[in-house]
């Protein structure tokens, strides 16, 4: 039997994976079959999952089995889950993964790692970990259903303030560039500019066209309107909302990119959002807030019971590592 490999499944149609017509590009893999029809839609799975012991992949002395293959596939989030299953690349490369894994835990199993008594204890609680966490996850996506919408309604009412618009300018500025003569140069015919405009303001728009050298003063004229923070160099961010006063005109400002006089056209302060503009991301945080608490109360719930240490165990531990130098070890109240 030839290697097999799985390519990119696409289109609408039905892929006849029981044929395996395509195979993978370079797995070495003897048998590759899946128990279920993809469709480009849906998922139509047409048996149990999680049961078949047939192998889905060999390699050498290890076997991958299709139930092994169920339970990788189940821990993609449900929503990415059929994207994932028809991506040929992914699924190859999860395989090889998984292969990888298997082997190395055989060769492990075969030294006799395992039955190392730290080793075991350490894959027992690898174990209940990844059990804790799916069980979590479990609990939490089964949580009972609740009205999001009229949740997120009730949160910007009482807090319209949460929901608002990014304080904002519209600035102008003209640019003396550093990069095509010297700092000093850049600096003294910034500084002469911005004198003249301190006696004469109206000048900007047109020192914009006759001096600066921003190449996107051609379709701008010099000018960005609506610029939120963390879009802007630092020192220029820092100068052009420091001003208020529509047409104030800054003191020459430094950046890597040489020298900036600029004006403040106009300062847009933040200002409620309609309710319709912000839904989704109001239903989406009433879900996360919500969720978080049931997670909280469930944890809250089941942990509930005290932590007791019995009499003399942390003494028991301390000195398997410091003998009875007691005095070096963590104090732990009994």
């Amino acid at each position: 039997m030839q290697p097999l490999r799985l390519s990119g499944l696409k289109g609408s149609s039905v892929v006849e994976l029981n044929t395996m017509k395509k195979i993978f590009k370079n797995l070495p893999i003897v048998c590759f079959m899946l128990t279920s029809a993809v469709l480009a839609d849906e998922l139509q799975v047409t048996g149990p999952l999680g049961v078949s012991q047939a192998p889905l992949a060999i390699q050498g002395d290890v076997v991958l089995t299709q139930a092994e293959i169920d339970a990788a596939f189940s821990k993609i989030p449900e929503g990415l889950r059929l994207p994932f299953i028809r991506n040929g690349e992914k699924v190859e490369a999860l395989v090889r993964n998984l292969l990888r894994t298997k082997v190395l835990a055989d060769e492990a199993r075969k030294a006799g790692y395992d039955k190392d008594a730290l080793q075991a204890i350490r894959i027992q609680l690898a174990g209940e970990s990844e059990l804790a966490t799916d069980w979590l996850n479990k609990v939490i996506s089964e949580a009972p259903d609740v009205d999001f919408e009229v949740i997120a309604l009730e949160n910007y009412t009482l807090n319209p303030g949460a929901w608002q618009s990014p304080e904002m300018i519209d600035v102008s500025h003209i640019l003396i560039s550093s990069e095509t003569r010297s700092n000093k140069a850049a600096e003294e015919i910034a500084q002469d500019l911005w004198e003249q405009l301190e006696a004469d303001p109206s000048l900007f728009d047109s020192m914009v066209a006759e001096y600066s050298d921003d190449p996107s003063k051609v379709k701008n004229f010099g000018r960005f309107p609506q610029v939120k923070r963390e879009e802007m160099v630092k020192s220029f961010e820092e100068a052009a909302f420091a001003m208020k006063t529509p047409g104030q005109i800054s003191e020459p400002v430094e950046t890597e990119y040489g020298f900036h006089i600029i004006r403040l056209n106009e300062y847009i302060p933040p200002a409620p959002l309609p309710f319709e503009d912000v839904k989704e991301q109001a239903i989406a945080q009433a879900r996360k807030e919500y969720l978080d608490e049931y997670r909280t109360r469930y944890l809250k719930q089941v942990l509930d019971n005290p932590i007791v240490l019995p009499d003399g165990a942390a003494e028991e531990m301390a000195k398997r590592y410091f003998g009875e130098n007691l005095e070096l070890a963590p104090v732990m109240e009994e």
